[in-house]
């Protein structure tokens, strides 16, 4: 079997949301964030033509541009961000096995090269391609818009935080003003001025877009689904995870949400990422088949407050389902502190 493997970046291996913390750097930036991020999730969702999981990360550059945030901010912000414990670790182990480790990112380009470096996972080896992310030239957007009018951008700030948001945005309980709202905002509104424009042209390395990596990934390397590994913990993550596992691959879910526990092979909720490595030596050992019987069978770690636990996801029912989710929320909360409610 050929040990090729993709990771998630901003979960599995970095707890930080780089957009939410990017955001946080405007005055109550971090509600606006929140309430657009659960937008992202209906639209999602609901799918809108053209739209794919994450795409979050463009509705939030018009509101970066209006307060003059710059690639350097980016950058700034991403110098403060830490690893989950055991990630690199587990990486080093992989590489001197022989894995093919690639990180597949929804991300901005300025956060993702950074943390990969600090994985040890290069932007590129030679000349095939190890990090896929989103890419953001942020000054150069700054330098086309002139001198643009932000008033539209401060009313909607303003209705949001006074109209929209709420401490537990999961609730549902603004879903029906969110989407009204922002609808008209993002689609009618912003489109007639330059800011649309350039909010049009982010593409956001989400849902079908890292199926697609995916795809490369396999493709540079002659290989099929069911030769790859992928790593992921929420609703970006989906297509990845649902295409691997129909393929016969290993699609592990780790500290996920309902939207990629639905979709996994297995899933490990845990503090230390290195747990992971007994699943992936287990399928190389011996494909799904064995990753299973050790999983049912509990011949797995046994599991202290943080973990690591473990589970077979394939055939679960939905009440099965929904205590899983229960482990992986507790356990993605330790892990990844105020993010643990986005995406």
């Amino acid at each position: 079997m050929r040990q090729i493997i993709a990771f998630d970046l901003e979960g599995p291996l970095s707890p930080m949301d780089h957009a939410f913390e990017s955001m946080a750097l405007i005055e109550e930036g971090d509600k606006i964030f929140s309430v657009i991020s659960r937008y992202d999730d209906l639209l999602a969702l609901e799918g809108k033509e053209g739209y794919e999981p994450g795409d979050t990360l463009s509705l939030i550059v018009p509101f970066l541009l209006c307060h003059n945030i710059k690639e350097e901010d980016l950058s700034r912000v991403s110098a403060g961000a830490g690893l989950v414990e055991g990630a690199r670790d587990l990486i080093q182990d992989l590489k001197e096995q022989g894995w093919l480790v690639h990180i597949i990112s929804t991300s901005y380009r300025q956060h993702a090269h950074v943390i990969g470096d600090r994985l040890g996972v290069p932007v590129k080896e030679g000349e095939d391609q190890m990090i896929f992310c989103t890419e953001l030239p942020l000054n150069q957007y700054h330098a086309r818009l002139g001198r643009e009018d932000f008033s539209l951008l401060k009313k909607v700030e303003k209705y949001i935080l006074d109209n929209l948001y709420l401490e537990d945005l999961e609730s549902g309980e603004k879903d029906g003003e969110i989407k009204k709202y922002l609808d008209k905002f993002f689609w009618e509104d912003l489109q007639k001025s330059q800011l649309g424009k350039i909010f049009s042209e982010v593409k956001v390395m989400g849902g079908r877009r890292k199926l697609r990596a995916v795809e490369e990934i396999l493709q540079r390397h002659g290989a099929y689904l069911d030769e790859i590994a992928v790593v992921g913990d929420s609703i970006t993550d989906f297509q990845m995870l649902k295409a691997v596992e129909a393929g016969g691959g290993l699609a592990a879910v780790f500290n996920g949400n309902i939207y990629a526990l639905s979709y996994g092979t297995c899933s490990l909720a845990t503090t230390d990422m290195r747990n992971l490595k007994i699943l992936l030596d287990l399928w190389i050992e011996g494909g799904r088949e064995r990753v299973r019987q050790a999983v049912i069978k509990r011949e797995l770690p046994s599991p202290s407050k943080e973990g690591p636990f473990y589970h077979w996801l394939v055939g679960k029912k939905e009440g099965d389902i929904e205590e899983v989710v229960k482990i992986h929320k507790e356990i993605r909360g330790i892990v990844r502190g105020r993010a643990a409610g986005l995406g």
